[in-house]
């Protein structure tokens, strides 16, 4: 999925895992296990059928998001372990974020990066 996908990606990601969850006719949990400004990847455990539309809640730090996001593919993660229900990854764009979902989303990802890269810094 990530070398079909990478030259299309408008928006770096960040890797990350949170809970979340999609809401449609069915409510399922995901694990959110990158994010951008665009979009998203996430692990459940149904195949989403691409072209599908869902609201998607995550909570970032104290803020919440809640976002309309389409599927753009949905495969098979190979990770899961044998005797183990299967799991699959779909990759998410945000179809719309009202001006304060953006800023939660762009502050969030702001401070994480930084966040991140001081972490990373070698001690003086």
């Amino acid at each position: 999925m990530a070398g079909r996908d990478a030259g299309r990606r408008r928006a770096h990601r960040l890797p990350l895992e949170r809970e979340g969850s999609l809401l449609g006719r069915q409510p399922r949990p995901v694990k959110v296990l990158d994010l951008s400004a665009s979009g998203c990847l996430v692990q459940c455990d149904a195949l989403l059928d691409p072209g599908a539309i869902f609201d998607l809640e995550l909570r970032l730090e104290a803020q919440p998001l809640r976002a309309k996001a389409r599927v753009t593919n949905s495969c098979l993660d190979g990770s899961a372990p044998p005797g183990l229900p299967s799991r699959y990854r779909a990759g998410l764009e945000f179809l719309s974020l009202s001006a304060r979902e953006q800023t939660v989303l762009r502050r969030f990802l702001e401070d994480e990066r930084r966040r991140r890269r001081s972490a990373d810094a070698p001690a003086l």
